[in-house]
């Protein structure tokens, strides 16, 4: 399973021009069920992905590269790897 940590690399108001266009991409993840939960981080600086288990890390980090947050440069994404050794039983398949 993967925690993907968003890091905003550009001003606010830069971030804020991409977000509507982030969040439509984030659907598509989530139509796919490969994100269980998302959102920005307190403290305004960036956001955190819950990545469902059973991706690879080659094809979550070629489909974060297309998030319009990465391709316009305001932002990047960097992997946690983790064993969900325990999990609720909603993730449980």
């Amino acid at each position: 399973m993967f925690i993907a940590i968003v890091s905003y690399l550009a001003p606010r108001d830069q971030v804020a021009a991409q977000r509507e266009a982030h969040r439509s991409f984030l659907d598509t993840l989530f139509r796919r069920d490969l994100l269980l939960a998302s959102g920005p981080k307190k403290s305004g600086d960036g956001g955190v992905l819950v990545v469902r288990d059973g991706i690879q890390e080659k094809e979550l980090n070629e489909l974060l590269a297309r998030d319009p947050f990465v391709t316009s440069g305001v932002a990047r994404y960097d992997l946690v790897e983790f064993d969900a050794v325990k999990q609720a039983s909603i993730l449980k398949g």
